[in-house]
């Protein structure tokens, strides 16, 4: 057992960390990552970008040297490597797509702006809903009036409620926040990932109050159409860091557990305030990165444990989350293996809404994986900004919506550093996030040799 005396917030607290058994987390190591990842060299990370391919290829080679098995593609000998390069097919509108009902046809930039697609295409049935009223019919095109809130991040759940649930077009009521951001919308140029084999189309606009007026006024039932002309599909790239360790048990280590964070972030942007247009992204998500290698190190020097262990940082979550979707998309193991994911996501600094020695769970409420890991000795506790919606925001969710218990660990309190330049190796505590990855060694020890396999809270799941 070790003990260690630390300051924080005026106040000394004394950690006892055990952890016997394991190699010792220590600062410098942490700092040696830190540094690399969030410095000035690596051009804040951009998704899809060398600097981010840079990066999938360091955490590979930390996967390789900690002595993971490889997980990813066949590298240069022919042999699986510690990188996975996701292909991302992109499509864009040559010109202004446009909305049609009737005789009425109306370009993206006027009453209308396209907020998100999948498709060149889609049509329906009107149908006029609230936010709290029945389920879409299949197909359908819902117009959505904003009484429900002025709050952005609760009106993008409820578009991603609407379209999961079937619709293949929704038109939200501008607010006065989608207002200010129309010349944005106007503006930029409107593509999409092309979608795989299956994918029902689904369009998500902005529709004016004019607009909403006229359509509210339409009998359910009536006609709407949205198109638009797509030039040549361009292909990107993105890369996963992925390393393993396989299981000691002969049954259980068909039981998987995934550890997880993304590595990319914003990258440069030159339109940003002020001299410095590097977003380092020392918080977002270098802490979370660092948190995945450094427990893969420990838990590679230790004793084999029982269950399967995949330590994955995706790249481009930034951008959409396309790392992990592809993850998903493509388990190298059956869904049904796959017990549990800890996501890792800003663990740099303590939150002044919890305890100094203390990290929160995004969703806790709505599994019983939180509360079981706080018993063996887990720091975690309830996320304390419900507001945010954190359980949705990260690349935890893309699993979760498959059914997988998935949940990301963070210590996030609202800085206002969060995607700025100003997220720099000077802002983080790097005391702090040591002991915060030290203290989540042992409870996932407990998880990766256990037979618990946590469940949703009865009406929790996503």
């Amino acid at each position: 057992m070790k003990i260690i005396i630390t300051r924080s917030f005026g106040v000394a607290i004394v950690f006892l960390v055990a952890l016997a058994g394991f190699a010792q987390i220590e600062e410098r190591n942490v700092r040696a990552a830190m540094t690399f990842l969030a410095g000035d060299a690596m051009q804040g990370r951009g998704s899809g970008t060398l600097f981010e391919r840079i990066t999938a290829e360091y955490v590979g080679s930390q996967f390789m040297q900690f002595g993971l098995e490889a997980a990813g593609d066949n590298g240069f000998d022919g042999k699986p490597a510690y990188t996975h390069t996701v292909n991302i097919s992109r499509a864009t509108f040559t010109g202004a797509p446009f909305l049609r009902f009737g005789t009425t046809a109306l370009n993206h930039g006027g009453e209308m702006v396209v907020f998100r697609t999948n498709t060149e295409a889609a049509g329906g049935a009107l149908q006029k809903l609230s936010a709290a009223g029945p389920k879409p019919n299949p197909g359908s095109v819902v117009l959505l009036r904003t009484a429900v809130s002025d709050d952005s991040r609760v009106l993008q759940q409820t578009m991603q409620r609407l379209t999961t649930e079937g619709a293949a077009i929704v038109m939200v009521e501008e607010t006065a926040q989608l207002r200010a951001t129309w010349p944005n919308l106007v503006s930029r140029r409107i593509a999409f990932t092309v979608p795989s084999a299956g994918t029902k189309p689904a369009v998500v606009l902005i529709v004016s109050k004019t607009l909403t007026d006229t359509i509210s006024k339409l009998p359910d039932g009536t006609r709407i159409d949205f198109s638009g002309q797509l030039a040549p599909v361009q292909t990107t790239q993105t890369w996963n860091a992925i390393g393993k360790l396989t299981g000691s048990d002969p049954k259980l280590k068909a039981e998987v557990i995934v550890l997880s964070s993304h590595l990319d972030h914003v990258g440069v942007r030159e339109n940003a305030p002020g001299d410095d247009k590097i977003f380092n992204g020392a918080d977002d998500d270098a802490s979370g990165t660092v948190a995945v290698m450094e427990l893969a190190r420990v838990l590679a020097a230790g004793k084999r444990p029982k269950r399967t262990v995949y330590f994955v940082c995706y790249g481009s979550e930034e951008a959409g989350g396309f790392g992990s979707r592809h993850f998903v998309d493509n388990l190298p193991f059956p869904k049904e293996n796959l017990v549990a994911n800890l996501q890792w996501e800003m663990i740099g600094r303590p939150d002044a809404k919890i305890k100094p020695d203390e990290l929160w769970l995004t969703g806790y409420e709505r599994s019983n994986l939180g509360p079981e890991l706080a018993k063996r000795g887990a720091k975690l506790v309830q996320d304390p900004h419900p507001q945010e919606n954190f359980f949705q925001r990260s690349d935890n969710y893309t699993l979760a919506r498959q059914g997988v218990i998935a949940h990301t660990v963070s210590s996030f309190g609202l800085h206002t550093d969060y995607h700025r330049a100003s997220d720099e190796l000077k802002t983080i505590d790097f005391g702090y996030m040591t002991r915060a990855i030290n203290s989540m060694v042992k409870p996932i020890d407990w998880l990766l040799n256990s037979n618990f396999r946590p469940a949703w809270v009865e009406g929790k799941r996503p």
